[in-house]
């Protein structure tokens, strides 16, 4: 499956688990901004691990809960 595919490519998909695809799917915006989150833009930084990553967890929970995905599935809990 191409998982870059437009949602309507994957509610066709004859292997779809609904239940899966309501949780699963992200739109491309939704992804943008995942990867623009400002530790993800600072991972090559020398001072990442001291500087940016204490605040990985809150900063992904926090855009997690904004995109409407802070579930177990997502937030792995």
């Amino acid at each position: 499956m191409n998982l870059f595919r437009g949602e309507e490519h994957v509610r066709r998909w004859a292997l779809l688990n609904p239940a899966a695809a309501v949780e699963g799917l992200i739109p491309l915006a939704d992804l943008a901004a995942w990867f623009g989150m400002p530790s993800r833009r600072h991972l090559l930084d020398d001072d990442y691990l001291s500087r940016w990553y204490p605040e990985r967890d809150r900063e992904r929970r926090t855009a997690m809960e904004r995109l409407g995905k802070a579930t177990p599935f997502w937030l792995g809990s």
